[in-house]
């Protein structure tokens, strides 16, 4: 497993545009193949910091989905509204064990 956790800080006028952008290339992420999980988290104390977890199912998986349109697009229509440059790390999960991470991030 490949998992990635990016942050940035958006222009504080920016803010809902940022979140309206984001939502639907989440939701086109999550179909594409080899992607496990992906989350959007907005800090409490500061509205203006975002941070993105995505877990892949490998690094190759995580190329996939940088040269895919729905990353290219995301990227394009956020560019103007960060604050600065996005930092990005990647991690290899600890806890829970790989094969029991969701699938679906969707809970009934």
């Amino acid at each position: 497993m490949y998992m990635r956790v990016v942050s940035m800080r958006i222009k504080p006028e920016q803010v809902e545009t940022f979140k309206q952008a984001s939502v639907p290339g989440i939701e086109a992420l999550l179909a594409e193949p080899g992607v496990v999980s992906s989350a959007l988290l907005q800090q409490v104390d500061d509205p203006t910091h975002f941070y993105f977890i995505e877990a892949y199912t490998s690094p190759e998986a995580f190329e996939a989905h940088m040269q895919s349109a729905c990353f290219l697009d995301w990227q394009q229509a956020v560019a103007p509204l960060l604050a600065g440059e996005m930092e990005a790390v990647a991690y290899a999960p600890v806890y829970p064990p790989e094969d029991e991470w969701m699938l679906d991030p969707k809970v009934d």
